[in-house]
């Protein structure tokens, strides 16, 4: 049986070891698949299982390294592209735990009746053995199995070696193959350059000195100032700068209001309102603030309060510009920002990466975080929450 498809195929990404993180992006592909051969027709055309894992790291943005993928299938259609982490020999878990962990990640996507498993490792194999992590394989091949999906196939990469986990079928990659899918792929706008993108947030680079010094300049006046800190710690005022900052292309703002900015997240209630204004508009700002003021006076906030949120409840995504705007000013403020006053922006960058899937991205920005403040609230509770595997309510319901 040949069924031909064409999905916007969302990534899903992951780290599995102590913690689980997850990530999506989405490009556009056309599938063909009959058994386990695929050929991507109309935009991309692969003739076996190698092919398709040429295609994955571009259509997923960066390269798979020690990995554990699962591209999933939606009534024969391309769903969403799972990786986790693959544990290390030192830390080997129960493979039925991880099967499991990667069963309940995958369930968050509507639909899903068919899934491919690839592993990719930098673990040495010839051709006359049997691919690294065959328990955790079979286990995860079993899991997928007694949940009702059907098996595409389970692969493993190793630089330029393949094989199948569950037939004799193996090879290297054949390099006129490659550069035809790369080029293929080309024509449809999938990310290049990805071998040199890893998984997990991009640095963030120091800004240019004469701008830091600007901004060291201005946070000093702003700590000898003890009126303009309060006044920045007051909602209205600080609701008027944010909401200046979205509106403006980060660059062009001049370092006072850079140090205003930073200094205002530094009370917790501003914090919190500036990042529901940014991800859900002015609304949500003014509504935050009233149920923050309701907590400091040791109050309930009322059930369905926008601070739920927070934790990722609620089926209505943010907005993607607003989120892909808020991560491009919160990563210029750091740039530009003391290192102690880092803290906030970074905690915030995290919240917003995980809000739009990309957990990866967040479990290194928090990290960033931790190691400014180790004891900084926010960003313990953050990294509790998303470390158990957690996905907000409105990831992958509605990137599919």
């Amino acid at each position: 049986m040949r069924v031909k498809s064409t999905a916007t195929i969302p990534s899903l990404t992951g780290r599995c070891a102590d913690r689980l993180f997850t990530d999506w992006s989405t490009a556009l592909i056309s599938v063909c698949m009959r058994q386990q051969t695929f050929a991507m027709t109309s935009s991309v055309k692969a003739k076996r299982p190698s092919d398709f894992l040429i295609a994955l790291p571009r259509v997923m943005g960066y390269t798979p390294v020690n990995s554990i993928v699962v591209q999933t299938f939606q009534s024969r259609q391309t769903a969403a592209s799972l990786r986790v982490d693959l544990p290390t020999a030192e830390h080997q878990k129960n493979p039925r735990l991880i099967a499991d962990a990667i069963i309940r990640l995958i369930s968050r996507v509507p639909g899903v009746d068919a899934v491919l498993i690839a592993i990719y490792t930098d673990e040495a194999w010839s051709a006359a053995d049997r691919p690294p992590r065959p328990q955790l394989v079979e286990a995860i091949v079993t899991r997928m199995a007694s949940a009702g999906l059907g098996i595409v196939d389970a692969l493993c990469c190793s630089g330029r070696s393949w094989a199948s986990y569950l037939d004799a079928e193996r090879g290297t990659f054949d390099e006129n193959e490659k550069t035809r899918i790369e080029a293929e792929l080309d024509g449809v706008g999938a990310p290049r350059d990805v071998e040199a993108i890893a998984q997990g947030a991009p640095p963030i680079c120091e800004g240019p000195s004469a701008q830091r010094d600007g901004v060291a300049e201005a946070s000093t006046a702003i700590m000898h100032d003890a009126r303009e800190r309060e006044r920045l710690w007051e909602w209205p005022v600080a609701h008027v700068l944010w909401t200046d900052a979205i509106e403006s292309t980060p660059t062009d703002l001049p370092p006072k209001a850079v140090a205003a900015l930073l200094w205002s997240i530094r009370d917790k209630g501003v914090r919190d309102c500036v990042l529901m204004l940014m991800a859900w508009g002015n609304d949500a700002g003014d509504r935050a603030a009233a149920d923050t003021a309701l907590l400091r006076r040791g109050l309930t906030v009322p059930d369905g309060s926008i601070l739920e949120t927070f934790v990722g409840e609620g089926r209505q995504c943010p907005d993607g510009l607003r989120i892909e705007g808020a991560v491009r000013l919160l990563r210029h403020l750091i740039s530009l920002a003391p290192r102690p006053w880092q803290l906030a922006p970074f905690t915030m960058l995290a919240w917003f990466e995980w809000a739009r899937g990309q957990g990866s991205a967040a479990g290194d920005y928090l990290e960033q975080a931790l190691s400014i403040g180790p004891g900084y609230e926010l960003a313990r509770l953050f990294e509790q929450l998303i470390s158990t595997g957690r996905v907000p309510d409105w990831v992958g319901r509605q990137a599919v």
